[in-house]
């Protein structure tokens, strides 16, 4: 979807709308290091910002599209405007630093991939046609759902095994089982997971009461290697650059990055490029093997992988954005390993 023409823009002035709605007219529906300087920069264009920032917290809470002038006001100005002298900052930078540390916000139920499809067989079909489905797709569990969307119960291996053992009759409507929980889609994941570990798996419902999905503790398993994982390593590359940063520049290097940070440790991630983008500092940090605007790009894609992370339902990372963070993360242990040398007493 194409950027909104002045005019559509101006016409949101005075406009109240959840962060989710501004995301969609531009397009997106989640904010990355993309959609946000994005939105920030066209409506900066036309002199407007929004209140709260959109950049921070739920999508659900809404913000009001008003004059900058008048968020100034407020004391929630998009720059600070005194004139310390700071080099001037990416528009990415700006919602680096709005979205903040890992993770932006708490994961819901919907965030899970497995929440927004579900498989499923109807009540006039037969038993030994969920069983093949439950074999095809290797499932534990499958919902009976009619026509009109309607849950008449679960399938289970364990409900067929039950009407085998009781000597029942080995049909569909005999296998249905009523013993399941179902779960609100925008339900905090945390406080369902006793619920998943103690009967294996929730049923999804979404806002219009139908069930959308299946949420299982295999699934979790999968979803929490593919969710962590960046996170995980991220955090190992930052730590990594910090230190290795730390132990060479000092107050003095940092303040001609940022007048008003004192050390590494304050710098956000955008801040290290600059730190690192000059020659005098760059040969301070004495890595003369690595090529200083080869290590810059690779920093700067490490860090739009980065801004994408921050937000637990954005796209799956790329198998060469996983690629890129390894290799980033093996590079810096070489110069910072875990081990430290000691010298003779």
């Amino acid at each position: 979807m194409p950027t909104p023409d002045d005019a559509v823009l101006k016409s949101l002035e005075g406009v109240t709308l959840s962060i989710r709605d501004l995301l969609s007219r531009w397009g997106f529906r989640v904010r990355d290091h993309a959609s946000v300087p994005q939105i920030r920069l066209d409506l900066t264009s036309v002199g407007l910002t929004t209140v709260p920032d959109f950049a921070t917290g739920p999508q659900d809470v809404e913000v009001e599209v008003v004059p900058i002038g008048l968020k100034h006001d407020v004391g929630v100005g998009v720059g600070t405007g005194d004139g310390d002298g700071d080099a001037e900052k990416d528009p990415a930078d700006a919602a680096e630093e709005a979205v903040g540390k890992f993770p932006q916000t708490a994961m819901r139920v919907h965030d899970l991939r497995c929440a927004d499809s579900v498989t499923s067989i109807t009540p006039d079909e037969t038993l030994s046609v969920a069983m093949g489905r439950m074999v095809e797709f290797g499932y534990s569990q499958l919902p009976v759902i009619d026509a009109s969307g309607t849950l008449h119960g679960v399938v289970t291996w364990a409900s067929i095994a039950h009407i085998h053992a009781t000597g029942r009759e080995m049909c569909l409507a005999s296998a249905i089982s009523s013993e399941y929980e179902i779960v609100n889609a925008s339900a905090h994941l945390l406080p369902v997971l006793p619920t998943i570990r103690e009967h294996e798996f929730v049923l999804v419902r979404a806002a219009d009461g139908r069930v959308t999905g299946i949420v299982t503790s295999a699934d979790l398993a999968g979803e929490f290697g593919t969710v962590a994982r960046p996170f995980f390593t991220l955090g190992e590359i930052e730590r990594r650059l910090r230190r290795c940063l730390g132990r060479v520049y000092d107050d003095s290097d940092v303040q001609q990055v940022h007048k008003k940070r004192k050390s590494v440790d304050e710098l956000m991630f955008g801040e290290y490029i600059r730190l690192l983008d000059d020659e005098v500092r760059w040969a301070k940090l004495g890595w003369p093997l690595v090529d200083r605007d080869h290590f810059i790009g690779l920093l700067g894609r490490v860090k739009n992988v980065r801004n994408t992370v921050m937000h637990f339902n954005a796209p799956a990372l790329r198998p060469e954005q996983l690629d890129l963070l390894d290799s980033f993360v093996s590079m810096l242990r070489l110069y910072d390993p875990d081990y430290r040398a000691t010298s003779a007493a």
